[in-house]
């Protein structure tokens, strides 16, 4: 079985990231706390350190190879075990790093994981998404917004474009049916506030296919949305 190591290597390369050898070791390390996080929780799915580079890792650091991240404030929204605003936060270190999760259990797990990596400049927002869209210190204040897995397209951009800033960016990681998912949330991205700008199709080292979407915050969303909790998935917007 490939080493760790040898995986990152294998990654790093064929993202064509040019990182230090520190940034490699907190990469390995955060690969080490989730592989012993799975004994306490389901963190994900892989069990081997190499599994979750060639899946989580390269994926969750893919928009690396093809854009360049805006400076200031990145959110990760439903970050879960920390994909993708971690491995992020460790190659693009002067970003500064805000990661939402309603699960409390995750939420000291990532504490304890930006306390051992000695991540600067990272803040844990524990609640759902729907209460830091209206929460005053926090709408519209995101240079750039990442999700990843976290719900269909048209659920998330309600959920997601509240944060970002005017002249902002969301990216959003979906699998394979990306494009339908993006159609379907045409009428939601205009109502909150946004403009599809461009994405990218790609394999991960697994085979798995993976499309990237970019969507420019180009108006202020209306006070409206997000709507109260639970409301954007039980009536998304435009179905």
């Amino acid at each position: 079985m490939e080493k760790p190591e040898e995986s990152l290597e294998k990654v790093t390369d064929g993202l064509g990231l040019e990182i230090s050898k520190s940034q490699k070791e907190q990469l390995l390390w955060y690969i080490h706390l989730l592989l012993e996080g799975l004994n306490r929780q389901r963190l994900v799915g892989e069990k081997s350190g190499a599994a979750l580079i060639e899946k989580h890792l390269y994926d969750s650091l893919y928009p690396l190879k093809i854009w360049s991240f805006p400076p200031g404030c990145l959110l990760d929204l439903g970050t879960g075990a920390g994909l993708p605003g971690i491995p992020l936060k460790i190659c693009l270190p002067k970003l500064k790093l805000y990661l939402v999760d309603a699960n409390r259990r995750k939420i000291n797990f990532l504490r304890r994981v930006a306390a051992e990596l000695a991540l600067s400049e990272t803040y844990l927002l524990p609640g759902r998404a729907e209460k830091w869209g209206r929460d005053p210190i926090y709408r519209e204040k995101f240079n750039c917004l990442v999700s990843r897995a976290v719900a269909r397209a048209v659920i998330l951009v309600e959920l997601a474009l509240p944060l970002v800033k005017i002249g902002g960016d969301l990216l959003m990681y979906k699998g394979k049916n990306g494009l339908n998912e993006i159609e379907e949330a045409r009428t939601a991205i205009r109502l909150c506030g946004g403009q599809m700008e461009k994405y990218w199709h790609y394999y991960l080292p697994t085979g798995e296919e993976r499309t990237l979407f970019l969507i420019k915050k180009t108006g202020p969303t209306p006070e409206a949305y997000p709507r109260r909790i639970g409301k954007p998935a039980q009536k998304p917007l435009g179905l």
